[in-house]
């Protein structure tokens, strides 16, 4: 699954963090098609360092455009829940894995970071939609008009 366009937010450093997230992902697929428990050890230490890395960067976005942060939050401590679930089930396996149920996994982990985009972040889309794409916290915010 090739990142694409559709999956921007609307702001280069978030889209780069998303991007970041779904390279890591390709990472760990390739690693456990090829049986490379170390790199998929790094891997899946690298996603999860990044993951929350990205999460910090989102909130610090949202908190400079007076965003209400709080339910997003929820789908940040979800989607860290999830990964450390996939993470515990293949890690635990011991390099011994089935290539049905690992890519059912991949095809998770995949997904959950779909939803997060267009899914838990379609509101505040909406309101990195009224700002310049190369927004960060300590630009002047627009005043909601879109910048269209």
């Amino acid at each position: 699954m090739p990142f694409s366009n559709e999956l921007s937010v609307g702001n280069r450093i978030i889209d780069s963090e998303h991007q970041n997230l779904h390279t890591i992902i390709m990472v760990i697929e390739r690693s456990i098609e090829t049986g490379n428990f170390e790199v998929l050890l790094e891997a899946f230490e690298l996603f999860e360092k990044d993951l929350c890395a990205y999460f910090v960067v989102e909130e610090n976005i949202a908190r400079a455009l007076n965003f209400d942060f709080n339910q997003h939050k929820l789908a940040h401590r979800e989607m860290l829940s999830k990964f450390k679930q996939i993470k515990d089930g293949v890690m635990a396996k011991n390099s011994i894995w089935s290539k049905l149920k690992e890519n059912d996994l991949i095809f998770i982990l995949k997904e959950c970071l779909i939803q997060h985009i267009n899914m838990d972040g379609s509101l505040f889309k909406a309101v990195l939609s009224t700002q310049l794409y190369d927004f960060k916290p300590g630009d002047p915010v627009l005043d909601g008009r879109s910048r269209h």
